[in-house]
């Protein structure tokens, strides 16, 4: 009995998405004065599955969003989007212009400088955490 339990306990548990994810180049670009800010990474899929990411959190800010830039007419607007789906083998880049994660409600607004633990959770409801380095608000990137 002991043995299907534990079958099926395994069976139901979460993949290891995680674990086959690496996250390079994290950057959060720092608006000051209470206002969001943009998160930004390479999230690279080394494991044979798809993987998709839908959320993230931060203990520094009240809520984190998955968004994109979207150009139309000539103006450019942010949508919430509710996944970023990363094939086998390839990467999708969270950049400026493009996805990234909106970092809102700071509760404890970090400094340029800094790096903010940034936790991404996937749609099998595994997580990883990734160190993002707190740059300027005119940065380009995490040079």
């Amino acid at each position: 009995m002991r043995t299907l339990l534990l079958a099926a306990a395994l069976a139901l548990a979460p993949g290891t998405a995680a674990a086959e994810i690496a996250v390079t180049g994290a950057w959060v670009r720092l608006i000051p004065g209470g206002g969001p800010s943009a998160g930004y990474a390479t999230i690279e899929n080394r494991g044979s599955q798809p993987v998709a990411l839908v959320g993230a959190a931060c203990d520094a800010y009240g809520k984190v969003m998955l968004h994109r830039s979207v150009e139309s007419g000539g103006t450019s607007r942010m949508e919430h989007v509710a996944r970023v789906t990363v094939p086998p083998g390839e990467s999708r880049h969270l950049a400026p212009g493009g996805h990234h994660l909106m970092l809102m409600e700071p509760e404890d607004p970090p400094k340029v400088g800094q790096e903010l633990a940034i936790t991404l959770r996937f749609a099998d409801g595994t997580t990883t955490q990734a160190a993002f380095a707190v740059k300027p608000p005119y940065s380009q990137g995490p040079q």
